[in-house]
């Protein structure tokens, strides 16, 4: 019965282990060649737990099976600091050449899609208090709104963000809108309802924000019931081919957002670059690997603790990013936990001053 115990526990350890390394893959592989690969890119954090798991179970048995676990998560141990970090810096004190970035897929200010207590103008409330105490020089808001009692278009200008760009909607897939206090010497329309850049002077320094709100995988309720009959291994194949359709079009979606749109954005800026937005896929995913080969993440740099920005009705991931140029640096990073959206609020602080090349 023992032996019989051990063989079950180690094929499903190797499972656990090759389709952690297969997540893995899912930013090397364009969608568009092999779409399926990147819904594995979702997994890789829980899969790597799992095998975690697997060890310390290994361990208990006095079996060297826990080295089936111990390889693969070393073999690919350059995705754990994506997910978790210690230490980090989570502020600064500002000078001349700081510059506090914000972004923050607002979900309309009206918290969880369950949170009967939680209003657009409450939500709008405590939002503003969370300026007061955060007081970014930038913010990039997606999903704003338009509306209520609270104004806050006149509410933000009273706090100093004389310049904006973008537009207010009136529901909860809004476009994207920016408010700085430093003003703008360009303002460029990507001709794109989910993307645009401006660029920023403070100080004499300038730098190119470029505010995204990529493709939605427009999740809905018959999707959530579909992820969570396949979390007890029950399976309907109309619900489970809806729910796989989207991904596949969502993922290439974000491949040419990628590559038509954001790298040559990156390849042709001529001062420092941020990009800031709901990138709605993962730290595995392929447009997140790719795009960090060309830009640095703060949160690799500066972070602290658990990376996840989005802890809505579908599981919690980090999807929500600020990653700039080498030419400037992260100087802190901040996740604030709030419960007037689905999305976390992040703030990075830039020394914008220009940094010393690396010999």
């Amino acid at each position: 019965m023992r032996k019989f115990f051990r063989y079950i526990l180690l094929i499903l350890n190797l499972l656990f282990a090759v389709v952690m390394l297969l997540s893995t893959f899912a930013g090397l592989i364009p969608p568009t060649k092999i779409w399926w690969v990147s819904i594995f890119s979702y997994a890789y954090f829980p899969l790597l737990l799992a095998n975690v798991v697997f060890v310390i179970l290994w361990l208990c048995l006095s079996r060297w099976e826990f080295l089936i676990s111990v390889a693969a998560i070393a073999i690919r141990f350059s995705f754990v600091p994506l997910f978790f970090q210690v230490g980090g810096t989570l502020e600064v004190a500002p000078d001349a050449n700081t510059l506090k970035v914000m972004t923050f897929n607002t979900h309309s200010f009206t918290g969880l899609d369950d949170d009967t207590l939680m209003t657009r103008d409450s939500g709008a409330v405590l939002f503003l208090r969370m300026l007061d105490e955060e007081q970014p020089d930038v913010m990039s808001l997606q999903e704003c709104y338009a509306g209520g009692k609270v104004n806050l278009l006149d509410s933000f200008l009273t706090r100093g963000y004389v310049y904006h760009y973008g537009v207010h909607g009136n529901n909860t897939r809004s476009p994207l809108v920016l408010y700085s206090r430093y003003p703008f010497s360009q303002v460029y329309d990507m001709h794109k309802p989910s993307k645009f850049f401006v660029d920023v002077v403070k100080n004499g320094h300038p730098v190119r924000i470029c505010c995204v709100h990529l493709d939605s995988y427009q999740l809905d309720n018959e999707d959530l019931r579909s992820f969570e009959q396949l979390s007890h291994a029950q399976y309907d194949s109309t619900s489970t081919h809806k729910l796989l359709s989207k991904f596949k079009e969502t993922t290439r979606c974000h491949e040419f957002e990628w590559k038509e749109d954001l790298k040559p954005l990156v390849e042709n800026s001529r001062i420092p670059i941020i990009i800031a937005g709901d990138f709605n896929d993962t730290p595995a995913s392929y447009i997140y690997q790719q795009a960090t080969k060309m830009l640095c993440d703060p949160y690799v740099e500066q972070g602290r603790g658990f990376g996840t920005t989005y802890h809505g009705p579908y599981p919690a991931f980090r999807i929500d990013y600020i990653l700039h140029s080498e030419d400037i640096k992260a100087l802190s990073y901040k996740r604030i936990k709030t419960n007037i959206s689905d999305h976390y609020p992040i703030v990075v602080q830039f020394d914008l001053a220009p940094q010393p090349e690396e010999e």
